[in-house]
């Protein structure tokens, strides 16, 4: 499947490029921009500009000291302890413009969650995620203050699942099958909404929101994923000519790049600052604060997450 979309992509970019408009650098910043005001990205929230662009954003967490419950064997437990998980992410994407209302981008991720020490690993396992999307972004209207776009996306993603511990579960439970190594394909076909807004060249708006629907990292279970993201942010630079952006947002998300193979929603709070003084690239620091359902804990914990983002206008 994965090699039928890269040719897919092909076929697109060759089909279209014929017919692509070029515009000239020199009359226009290549950094977006409503109103005066120069829009953030978030990793967790895609910009609504049809623009050719290369974005790579790499970061990682961890949870708090969490108290993890072992394998109960009749009247006794086993394998308790506790420990913290780490979580390392890697995305690049790049998305191609065609004409002043079409572009294609395609999506490369890779996205990891594993114990800190051997106690965590042994309880948590070492799960990985690798793949990514394409699609189209299609702009709707933009005026003087607002910007909004409609995308079409497949999602191509595959888990590979290392847990010592629900493999003795399921020795225990007589599992017809029992397996440490689980790797779990999964489609899906999203439609999307995003947008901008511009109050004034200082203050501006941003949200997401996106459908989806095909399979989980459960083996046979196919669902519905939402995403939804609203970021507000300042820009400096118009006003007082200081080159830093500052944004905070707010994003819900049940998709699998984010929840992997447990089901429930995350609902995930950011915070970035940002390089606004360059009409040809982006750079900043996010920092994410969320809860995820992880199956080797009861409740809930609480992930830090830093990430790194640059991104290039070309």
């Amino acid at each position: 499947m994965k090699k039928i979309m890269y040719v897919l992509a092909i076929v697109l970019i060759s089909s279209t490029v014929g017919n692509a408009q070029s515009d000239d650098a020199s009359n226009e910043q290549l950094v977006p921009s409503l109103n005066g005001h120069t829009f953030l990205t978030f990793s967790y929230l895609r910009s609504s500009f049809v623009t050719t662009n290369l974005q790579a954003d790499m970061g990682f967490g961890s949870t708090s000291n969490l108290a993890i419950p072992g394998i109960i064997i009749g009247d006794h437990e086993i394998l308790e302890f506790e420990g913290s998980i780490l979580f390392v992410d890697l995305n690049v994407q790049y998305q191609q413009r065609f004409t002043d209302w079409l572009s294609l981008y395609m999506t490369f991720k890779m996205a990891g969650r594993l114990g800190t020490d051997m106690s965590t690993i042994l309880a948590d396992g070492v799960n990985t995620l690798t793949g990514g999307d394409i699609g189209w972004l299609i702009r709707i209207k933009e005026t003087e203050k607002i910007n909004l776009s409609g995308t079409i996306s497949v999602y191509n993603i595959t888990g590979n699942f290392i847990n010592v511990a629900d493999y003795l579960q399921e020795i225990l439970d007589d599992a017809p099958y029992p397996s440490v190594i689980k790797k779990v394909p999964a489609l899906s076909l999203a439609v999307g909404l995003r947008g901008a807004y511009a109050f004034n060249p200082t203050f501006g708006l941003q949200f997401q929101l996106e459908m989806a629907y095909g399979e989980s990292l459960e083996r046979g279970n196919t669902k519905v994923f939402f995403a939804g993201a609203i970021m507000g942010d300042i820009d400096f630079n118009p006003k007082s000519n200081v080159p830093i952006g500052l944004a905070l947002g707010y994003t819900r998300s049940s998709a699998p790049v984010i929840v992997m193979n447990n089901s429930g929603a995350a609902n995930i709070i950011t915070g970035k600052i940002g390089y606004t003084g360059s009409d040809e690239f982006e750079l900043g620091v996010q920092f994410s604060y969320y809860n995820v359902e992880i199956k080797s804990v009861e409740s809930k914990p609480f992930i830090n997450k830093i990430l790194l983002s640059l991104k290039f206008y070309f």
